[in-house]
């Protein structure tokens, strides 16, 4: 009576919403064989991806999401897989909300442009496209399946791979491994500090680098003089070479470089001479940028 409890449970779980095609011409979806495929019905966008994952809907939406599309691989041995793609409007947009729920400790592979594994769990970036593939069984065929699973997916989804550029302009000397994100909105707290792309570094006390990019100089220049017009009156003081030094009342001194379309900085660096070897660094690897 247990296990059949237990496998009811299983089912309803894994067949919410309403389940009505397999896949087919134009599918989302690979045909796998041995392995039956039913899509949902319900292709979720951002008016109603509350009703699939309630909880964390807001932050998706805050990084241009477009839809989502569910379905749900099963064997007559009880093993069912749940894949879930979640389109996004852009490449950055998509590493975005991956790199929101990575942790640089997670078990990372080879699939698409980079994914994670663990129990039950298997997620990856794909082009514009955040895979998430899980299965409420455990057991050695249950991991090989997700994996398995993943790689068709990866391969009928035909996205190129890579990293969104304005990371490869990042330091990588002292870079915390996997640490990079793409910050949407709001970095920092502020309104004009949007689509940050930041990483962690190790020196004497853990420290941020951080690019914004802009269509234009005058963009960029822009979100400056607006993050600084946020700053009580005289905490900027400008140096030479469209370099700046910030005290920020929430995190304290900020170094800030201004070139070509981007704005750049640390946030948290301690002691001059490690400061100056990465704003050198950063200078030297946008100034050949446009």
């Amino acid at each position: 009576m247990r296990t059949h409890t237990a496998a009811v449970a299983i089912a309803l779980l894994f067949l919410c919403g309403s389940v009505a095609t397999t896949g087919g011409v134009g599918s989302l979806f690979p045909e796998i064989p041995g392995w039956k495929l039913m899509e949902e019905e319900t292709v979720y966008g951002p008016d109603n991806l509350w009703d699939a994952i309630d909880g964390a809907a807001d932050l998706y939406l805050e990084y241009s999401f477009v839809d989502l599309h569910i379905g749900r691989y099963s064997k007559s041995d009880d093993l069912e897989i749940k894949v879930e793609l979640y389109k996004h409007g852009s490449l950055a947009d998509a590493f975005g909300i991956y790199s929101q729920e990575r942790n640089t400790d997670y078990h990372f592979i080879d699939l698409g442009t980079q994914g994670y594994v663990d129990k039950g769990v298997l997620n990856f970036l794909c082009g514009t496209y955040y895979v998430k593939i899980s299965t409420l069984q455990s057991g050695k065929d249950a991991q090989e399946a997700l994996l398995m699973i993943g790689r068709k997916v990866e391969e009928h989804l035909n996205q190129p791979k890579g990293w969104p550029e304005p990371l490869r302009m990042l330091p990588s000397s002292g870079k915390e491994t996997n640490s990079e994100q793409y910050i949407a909105k709001n970095f920092l707290g502020y309104g004009s500090l949007g689509g940050a792309y930041v990483a962690s570094y190790i020196g004497k006390t853990p420290f941020k680098l951080f690019i914004i990019q802009r269509a234009s100089p005058a963009e960029a220049k822009q979100i400056l003089d607006d993050y600084v017009n946020a700053l009580p009156k005289g905490a900027a003081t400008e140096g030479e070479g469209g370099r700046f030094e910030v005290r920020d009342p929430h995190h304290g001194r900020l170094e800030i470089l201004l070139k070509n379309r981007y704005l750049a900085g640390l946030v948290g660096c301690s002691g001059s001479g490690m400061c100056e070897k990465y704003l050198k660094g950063l200078e030297a690897n946008l100034t050949g940028s446009r």
